[in-house]
Parts: structure tokens; sequence; C-alpha cells
């Protein structure tokens, strides 16, 4: 189980370059980051970083990120959709990462993108 250090932290930058400049990246992985970049984008607030976006959504959440818990906070923002729609959008990508790889568990996800990248 691999887990994402903070000596490891991805910024935007880096995962634009990777999905735009990366000759070496698999369609998948590329397809993962630019799902990430999306849910960033659609969040209410920016972040610095990868790792403090997730950490936002650990603590929206209440633990760790799967589909299962991603789901559940959906429900849960579709209770005032009106306030919650862009968080919606960006819950949306990150559901459909999980359709693109066995792993459970978005830190999981990112530790190993991050392997890729750097």
């Amino acid at each position: 189980m691999a887990i994402l250090s903070d000596n490891n932290n991805l910024t935007f930058d880096q995962l634009i370059d990777f999905v735009e400049e990366s000759q070496t990246a698999t369609e998948i992985d590329k397809k993962i980051a630019q799902k990430i970049l999306e849910a960033e984008r659609d969040w209410r607030t920016s972040f610095d970083s990868l790792d403090s976006f997730i950490s936002t959504l650990e603590k929206a959440i209440g633990g760790i990120i799967t589909k299962s818990s991603l789901n559940k906070l959906s429900r849960h923002y579709e209770q005032n959709v009106l306030q919650n729609a862009w968080e919606l959008e960006s819950i949306s990508y990150l559901k459909d990462i999980f359709d693109l790889t066995k792993e459970k568990e978005l830190r999981n996800i990112v530790a190993e993108l991050t392997e890729k990248i750097k």
C-alpha cells in the first residue's frame, strides 16, 4: 500500500505537464491525471498542491477516499444542489478514476501516479 508523503507532493503544474508532455505515460495514467485536474478545477476553492486537495476531500468525507465514500458525499451534497453544484461535478470526475484502476483508495492511486511522474 503506497502512501503519499509530503516530500513527493505533486503540484497541479506537474500533473498538467505529465498530461501534455509525457511520452512514456500510459493513456490510463494520463486519463487519471486529467480527471484529477478536472476535479480540482471544479472544487469551490483552489489548492496549492494535490495533497492539500486530497486532505480537504478526506475531511469532507471523514476518512479514506473510496468510490463508496465519494458516493456517500455526493448524496450529502445533493441535498442542496444549488449550493454544491461545483463539488458534485468534481466528485463525479473523481469517481470516474476508480473505473480506470483496480485500486480502491484515491491516496494510493495518487501515490502510484506520483512515482511515475517524479
